[in-house]
């Protein structure tokens, strides 16, 4: 598991969030439900998030949580260091090694290193726009009826 339980159901209710239309506020508990997440650990996790500026919250009748930046401008890796802090895999061994460097390299060493590379570079250009549309095309997609798949598939 790369990113933390706290990281993994954030980045859920964030993208939940980013794909709604309206930017109107969310309840904790909509969010919850529709995420399956509990809702005081939610809370607690929109907390951090509000306090590093990714969220805001309006309190009273038609209150809740919204994006408090476009989702354009909200990067995966933003969400991923408010709970896991920076992710640094350089010196991890996927082998378990105490070390990992070119001079003491594993089996693995080359096929992780760039694994490494590409995961750095996409973690930090990835935006919850990017995620949520792509979940949305997803879904739109399971949503075909048997038959139009069929044909779709066909052609």
């Amino acid at each position: 598991m790369l990113f933390s339980p706290s990281a993994q159901q954030a980045l859920r209710a964030l993208i939940f969030l980013a794909r709604r239309a309206d930017a109107a506020p969310v309840l904790v508990r909509d969010i919850a439900d529709a995420e399956q997440i509990p809702r005081p650990f939610l809370s607690k996790l929109l907390h951090s998030l509000r306090n590093r500026g990714i969220v805001k919250s309006t309190k009273g009748p038609g209150g809740g949580y919204a994006l408090a930046l476009p989702s354009d401008r909200v990067r995966v890796s933003d969400i991923v260091e408010t709970f896991d802090g920076s992710v640094d895999l350089s010196k991890t061994c996927v082998l378990g090694l105490d070390e990992c460097a070119d001079a003491s390299a594993c089996a693995l060493h080359e096929q992780w290193k760039l694994f490494r590379e590409r995961y750095a570079g996409t973690i930090a250009s990835l935006t919850l726009r990017e995620v949520a549309t792509t979940i949305e095309r997803k879904r739109r997609g399971r949503k075909r009826s048997p038959a139009k798949a069929r044909t779709a598939k066909r052609r």
